[in-house]
């Protein structure tokens, strides 16, 4: 048996929404450049990779959180980062909630599209809190490129759900006519 045939029996059993979310885990959230092109950086949700004339950095969200806890980023660095780190956990949640969910998966996919939207939302507050309403100033330059992404997710994620439920509704209003 071939190694991709392997990969592909083994997700055979994950569906197409579980894959989305994991992919938006990695994606870029925004692309920056530092105060007056001091550097310039990549973020996704679970990192950041940055490049200053100090040299190269890869920078976890937990090292986010230990940045703010420990009083190494203040003002409104801290309040960006925070916003980014809650948003992170959001995204962790809605994920969680796909691979484990029992039952009502409809409902479900309504719950994780809302999740994955907010956190979208705290990702782009995050942005402006540090960058500002137009995405410049004296900070640098955010171009949020992977924000769009988390939106279209969350918003198919939410519209499934919707058409799911009212596909079982009418179902359960067919059966119970014809008894």
């Amino acid at each position: 048996m071939s190694y991709s045939s392997k990969i592909l029996i083994t997700l055979k059993g994950i569906r197409k929404e579980q894959i989305l979310s994991l992919i938006l885990l990695v994606i870029p959230i925004n692309i920056y450049v530092i105060g007056s092109s001091i550097g310039s950086g990549l973020q996704t949700p679970l990192f950041k990779f940055q490049m200053t004339g100090y040299g190269s950095f890869f920078i976890p969200v937990t090292s986010d959180l230990y940045y703010i806890t420990s009083g190494h980023y203040k003002g409104q660095t801290a309040l960006s980062t925070l916003l980014g780190v809650i948003g992170v956990c959001f995204l962790v949640s809605a994920i969680l909630l796909l691979f484990l969910e029992m039952g009502a998966y409809d409902e479900i996919k309504k719950r994780v599209g809302i999740i994955i939207i907010i956190a979208g939302n705290l990702f782009l507050g995050s942005i402006i809190i540090q960058y500002g309403p137009l995405f410049h100033g004296p900070a640098g330059i955010a171009i949020p490129i992977g924000l769009p992404v988390l939106f279209v997710v969350g918003g198919w994620m939410y519209w499934e759900g919707l058409k799911g439920k009212a596909r079982d509704d009418r179902v359960q209003g067919i059966a119970g006519e014809i008894r």
